[in-house]
């Protein structure tokens, strides 16, 4: 059975929208907007009948909105120009579309489309959307290839089944890149962290109520307590009386030493933020992709900055390691400007009352701790000496206010400080064996030197210490994980369901998103085939896959029935029609029986039957006639149409 032509251009249209909708969220909204109306106008004109408009004014059409894209993006390459072009360039062929090559070709069109939401975005939706799209694409090539309509949705699927094999060995045996396969060079900067590049009264507040992911980290072995987690992404060493920015003054920090009783074994997905990535506390190794830095920092080492990594660290997680700090790199640690006055001389009350520098540490903590401060996301605006009027006036805010102060009267109490920002604790997924790191789980806190070691110092954990050993949502609402609409905390079939989603995105991430050469060998290794070429790996699978697959396409090929022609299919058809209606038809009938069985039907019916017989007739024992006659297509579609009521009773038996 063959599908209408026209039906199968509206599904290529409609399967062309489909698959380009998630582009709304990536690009201009006018870009896809246009693409939509580009389709549906050329929708109309085929259910209109209309004729196309000439090639000459669709080149004319195209100067305006190509301008336009130019004035949006300032470009028409990458990834953000390159697929709005192809975007628009994609609908004007829709008005050049007539034949069906033409068709086909808008086809493909469609296909190269569906993989481009997965430049923007590379997580499980989007790649149960790319599925989506595929089987929608594939029923409109169905049916562009005659298949009947109510068969082509079974036709379709059947396609991709059978080319899922296939597919599955080529992603896993096919040469791979360096990095992940679908990064690609953005304009945009900004960090799926979303940290910055300073630190200043509100720059982390402002994070806290995302619940965006940051990274996920894998633990090997044993799973480290939730307060371990300080997660370390930049080091801010330079004040001047409001904001800490990085200094140019390296720290020589002395290497760790190996522990393996304290030792904790990992793996980090995340994207950099310039360079930047996250990493336990206190890395002594860290695998290939990145680097050890000073400060204890690790950073990426290609300048791929927007692609997410998977990379391997060895940690130990302690609150100080060794350093050794020259006499210019304490003085820089020590420096403070002018300002905050009333927070230098508490320091500098402290220097005076104290000169064993553990006793006045610990003075500093007990000081801070007895000051009433209080955690919140809604602290009043700070003026002026922004750290005085914390520490003196407003006596509210968060993390960043917390380190920011401590670092300040540890410099003025002569104690050489700096100030950490990244991520403390994260969200432990029991079945997939993970932590997921969100947004709202930053944190600053500070690193005082002491005693030939930097020391971790907390202030948010002395005045907060719910903070450390739970999650940010059970002391701050705003940071509170909430059901999507219904605006409430979910019940624990939400958390179960939630749990199990974020299971699936992570196991999509690590073993498709994150599959590169690296583990593509570690594989072949685990197979055994870690001393054969990827060349001959290739072929091998190749040559297997064949093997497994070419039995299943034979016996379908043979227990496929052989394809009926127009003519038999339609007479069965409209043997079958006047069955249904109460006829005492059957297939061995002559085409006069049949009118003689059909004289009860409605006279309007009866002269569409005399039509359909007459023409079977006619082209069947025509001189010459064959069944590849392109006028049996029509006639088919015409017997589809005949659909005679059912007779009554009384009218089948005569009476």
């Amino acid at each position: 059975m063959r599908s209408e032509p026209r039906l199968a251009h509206f599904a290529v249209l409609a399967a062309l929208a489909l698959t380009v909708l998630p582009l709304f969220l990536q690009l201009p909204p006018w870009v896809p907007l246009l693409f939509a109306l580009q389709l549906g106008g050329r929708a109309w004109l085929a259910w209109q009948g209309r004729q196309l408009p000439h090639r000459v004014w669709l080149l004319l059409a195209m100067i305006v909105p190509v301008l336009l894209l130019w004035l949006s993006l300032h470009t028409l390459v990458g990834r953000e120009g390159g697929v709005a072009l192809l975007l628009l360039l994609t609908g004007f062929k829709a008005f050049e579309t007539v034949t069906l090559r033409d068709w086909r070709v808008l086809l493909g069109l469609g296909f190269f489309l569906a993989a481009t939401p997965l430049l923007f975005d590379q997580s499980l939706p989007s790649a149960l959307w790319l599925l989506l799209s595929l089987f929608v694409l594939t029923w409109a090539m169905v049916l562009l290839a005659g298949v009947d309509s109510a068969a082509s949705p079974c036709a379709a699927a059947l396609a991709l089944l059978y080319a899922m094999p296939l597919m599955l060995l080529l992603f896993v045996a096919m040469p791979r890149l360096p990095g992940p396969l679908w990064s690609m060079p953005t304009t945009d900067q900004r960090a799926t962290s979303g940290l910055s590049d300073g630190l200043s009264p509100g720059s982390i507040g402002q994070m806290i109520p995302s619940r965006e992911p940051a990274f996920t980290a894998q633990f090997r072995g044993r799973q480290p307590a939730r307060e371990q987690l300080y997660w370390r992404v930049m080091v801010f060493d330079r004040f001047d009386g409001a904001r800490w920015t990085a200094g140019s003054v390296p720290d020589s920090g002395a290497a760790l030493a190996s522990s393996a009783a304290g030792e904790l074994s990992y793996s980090i997905t995340a994207t950099p933020f310039k360079g930047a990535l996250p990493v336990l506390e206190h890395a002594v190794w860290a695998g290939e992709g990145v680097q050890q830095l000073a400060a204890q920092l690790v950073r990426r080492v290609d300048a791929r900055n927007e692609a997410r990594l998977r990379y391997d660290v060895r940690s130990v997680a302690q609150a100080a390691y060794p350093a050794a700090l020259s006499t210019e790199q304490r003085d820089h640690y020590l420096q403070l400007p002018a300002a905050n006055l009333r927070t230098r001389q508490q320091g500098e009350f402290f220097a005076r009352q104290f000169r064993d520098e553990a006793g006045r540490l610990g003075a500093l903590r007990a000081w801070l701790q007895q000051q009433g401060l209080r955690y919140t996301l809604s602290p009043p605006l700070l003026q002026g000496d922004v750290v005085d009027d914390f520490l003196f006036s407003s006596r509210q805010g968060f993390c960043e206010h917390f380190a920011s102060a401590f670092a300040t009267l540890a410099r003025a109490a002569g104690l050489p400080a700096r100030i950490v920002v990244g991520f403390q604790g994260g969200e432990f997924n029991a079945g997939g064996q993970f932590w997921l790191v969100r947004s709202s789980d930053a944190h600053a806190w500070t690193e005082v030197w002491l005693q030939g070691r930097w020391q971790r110092v907390d202030p948010t954990a002395l005045v907060a210490p719910s903070r450390i050993v739970s999650e940010v949502g059970e002391l701050v609402p705003e940071a509170q994980a909430v059901v999507p609409v219904l605006g409430r905390r979910p019940p624990a079939w939400w958390r179960s369901a939630h749990a199990q989603w974020q299971r699936a995105g992570f196991v999509w991430q690590q073993w498709v998103v994150d599959y590169d050469a690296r583990r593509q060998q570690s594989l072949f290794q685990r197979l055994g085939l870690g001393r054969v070429g990827v060349g001959s790996v290739m072929t091998l699978l190749l040559f297997g896959g064949v093997l497994l697959v070419l039995p299943l396409l034979l016996w379908l090929l043979w227990r496929r029935p052989p394809a009926r022609s127009y003519p038999v299919r339609g007479w069965q058809l409209l043997v079958w029609r006047l069955q249904q209606a109460g006829v005492a038809a059957v297939a061995s009938d002559t085409p006069a029986q049949l009118r003689d069985k059909a004289a009860l039907l409605a006279p309007v019916l009866q002269q569409q039957l005399t039509r359909l017989l007459a023409d079977w007739q006619q082209w069947r024992y025509a001189e010459g006639a064959t069944d590849a006659d392109p006028r049996w297509r029509g006639w088919w579609w015409q017997v589809r149409r005949f659909r005679p009521p059912r007779l009554a009773a009384k009218k089948r038996t005569g009476r």
